[in-house]
């Protein structure tokens, strides 16, 4: 895989932010769409630190992220052997009274996708947060 060619295609940062009612936890998600042909493990890095696991062209959602600064970094492939790693741009999730945030990242290979990346190392994505 040619990494200057491989980005995250899309960020859909719902900054229309959807209003809620009763504030029991947060109420921001964020879905992970994979479309590599590659597994991917994302670790979500922010106020709410989370790895998911999403199996090429399945969809894998977070919700109750806390509000705050986020990236993610990626590992991609089915084996050690094979790993390869990409670093996303930051982003933000927002609750502000009673809205929140929904975002949507599509995984694919993209040239000058509108997500902002680059390749990482294993030690970036290993690294406690």
């Amino acid at each position: 895989m040619n990494n200057r060619l491989f980005g995250f295609a899309t960020l859909l940062v719902a900054a229309v932010l959807f209003p809620h009612s009763a504030r029991a936890q947060f109420q921001s998600s964020i879905a992970f769409e994979n479309g590599t042909g590659q597994s991917a493990l994302v670790k979500l890095v922010g106020p709410s630190t989370r790895q998911l696991s999403v199996p090429d062209h399945q969809t894998r959602s977070e919700s109750g992220v806390a509000p705050g600064r986020y990236h993610i970094v990626v590992r991609f492939g089915d084996s050690e052997a094979n790993y390869s790693y990409m670093e996303g741009d930051p982003f933000d999730v927002e609750e502000v009274g009673d809205e929140y945030s929904e975002i949507s990242i599509t995984l694919q290979k993209v040239e000058n996708g509108n997500y902002g990346s680059r390749p990482a190392r294993r030690d970036e994505f290993e690294r406690p947060q």
